[in-house]
């Protein structure tokens, strides 16, 4: 058997976003990260430090359509961090969906067509946001929301001036799930696959005080206590997915750097949540199946 190695060169799409210039900075910072290539619709090279464009080549292309313009850069890539997204906000439109979707399957198709070895994928909290209401919510506890769990796409919430279903957004993200998975199982696991449902990370510091019941940070987010019932228990299922920036940098390493030997068909699904204490979403599978061990609780934080 090969020995696993880091991955030597990486392709980030949606790079330019705040979650993508974050995975720039933390994998221009790795010895074993040579080269990173950054995809986006509009990729703005004064995002990135010096230091990080050394390494750095940003390609503009639309992901929607595929195009050897951008596909060769797949060629000698070792991983893809896919990040991009038609509308990367939780109200986005069926049209948006459907945009992500076929951007997903553009990537997955030049990732297997380049024999890339590993694809981390950005799902969502979103793919399970039934769960935080009746009567999903009464089958949860205390770690109970599992990457085994059946996916309840779409989360309701009131964002302050209307009631927001996320629904659109949070199905893209289980379809492109199972792309991962069918991709998997086509190439024997030769393309490996994590899927992250991705939490609660701010832009910036990702200060969770500035997490609010209306789905949206603000600086100065309201006191729980001058909250009704529905708008606090909106608020406690958005602190229980914080997600904190050192707990990204972690399982994005994690994600890209583990060993599929162990994984069904080459895939497998992570809750990207911090050790938030009392919170429905399992970390247990995710430190048994890449290695990702959160270390921060929003609880600690909010003190």
């Amino acid at each position: 058997m090969s020995e696993h190695l880091p991955p030597a060169q990486i392709v980030v799409t949606g790079a330019t976003g705040q979650i993508g210039r974050k995975a720039i900075a933390l994998l221009a910072r790795q010895p074993w990260c040579k080269r990173l290539i950054g995809i986006d619709v509009q990729a703005d090279a004064s995002l990135f430090s010096p230091e990080q464009r050394e390494r750095l080549t940003l390609v503009t292309a639309d992901l929607q359509r595929p195009d050897p313009a951008w596909t060769h850069y797949f060629e000698g890539s070792n991983a893809v961090l896919h990040l991009a997204a038609k509308h990367s906000t939780p109200d986005a439109s069926w049209e948006d969906a459907l945009g992500s979707y076929d951007m997903t399957l553009n990537v997955l198709t030049a990732a297997a067509t380049y024999d890339v070895g590993r694809l981390v994928f950005s799902s969502s909290n979103h793919a399970m946001g039934g769960y935080k209401d009746l009567p999903l919510a009464a089958s949860m506890g205390p770690g109970k929301l599992t990457a085994h769990t059946k996916p309840a796409p779409g989360t309701r919430w009131f964002d302050g001036q209307r009631e927001v279903h996320s629904l659109a957004y949070g199905t893209s993200k289980v379809m492109g799930e199972r792309l991962c998975r069918a991709y998997s199982a086509v190439t024997q696991g030769r393309l490996s696959t994590v899927a992250l449902r991705i939490g609660w990370a701010l832009p910036g510091d990702n200060d969770p005080r500035d997490i609010t019941y209306s789905g949206v940070a603000h600086q100065h987010a309201p006191e729980s206590q001058a909250l009704d019932e529905a708008s606090l228990h909106a608020l406690q299922w958005f602190r229980g997915m914080w997600l904190s920036n050192h707990d990204l940098e972690r399982l994005l390493i994690a994600a890209l750097t583990a060993d599929a030997a162990r994984w069904p068909c080459g895939n497998v699904i992570v809750n990207g949540v911090s050790a938030n204490h009392g919170s429905v979403w399992d970390v247990v599978a995710g430190r048994d199946s890449i290695g990702y061990a959160p270390q921060d609780d929003v609880q600690a934080h909010l003190r």
